[in-house]
């Protein structure tokens, strides 16, 4: 990933459900895919899955980024997409993520290990740094899909 940071930043945080035909397989296929394009176009940001559920959260310049939205909003991989914020930024969160992933679901459904997990992801992002709103949205919401019964 390159130095080089847009002027024009945005942001975009999303939740959306799986098809429930999407497998495991084909969600790492999917991020093999979304990283090499993510780093092609300056796309940096986290998403992770738990119980069926996605959480995104993406950074880039606005007309690459609302660009991936429309196609992200089209893909019938999923369904119920709710944007949760989009905005303006003024440096991304995960700038050395072209694509940050974590299956919750893989990895334990422990309480003290999700929370660990959390808390890696945080500390190697710079929303300590930035004191994000974006990063606070997103990680509230991660949390709601994490510690919510379904």
């Amino acid at each position: 990933m390159s130095n080089y940071l847009p002027i024009n930043m945005y942001s975009i945080i999303y939740r959306s459900i799986a098809d429930p035909d999407f497998s495991t397989i084909d969600i790492y296929q999917m991020l093999s895919r979304s990283r090499d394009n993510n780093q092609e176009n300056g796309v940096t940001g986290c998403l992770l899955y738990h119980q069926n559920q996605f959480i995104q959260l993406l950074e880039g310049e606005k007309n690459v980024i609302t660009s991936l939205y429309e196609k992200i909003l089209k893909d019938s991989r999923h369904r119920n997409i709710a944007t949760i914020k989009e905005k303006q930024i003024n440096a991304p969160i995960f700038l050395d993520w072209s694509m940050a992933f974590h299956d919750f679901q893989q990895n334990g459904n422990a309480k003290h290990q999700k929370l660990k997990k959390i808390d890696q992801i945080f500390e190697q992002s710079s929303a300590f740094d930035k004191g994000s709103d974006m990063a606070l949205d997103f990680f509230k919401n991660v949390n709601d899909i994490l510690f919510t019964k379904n």
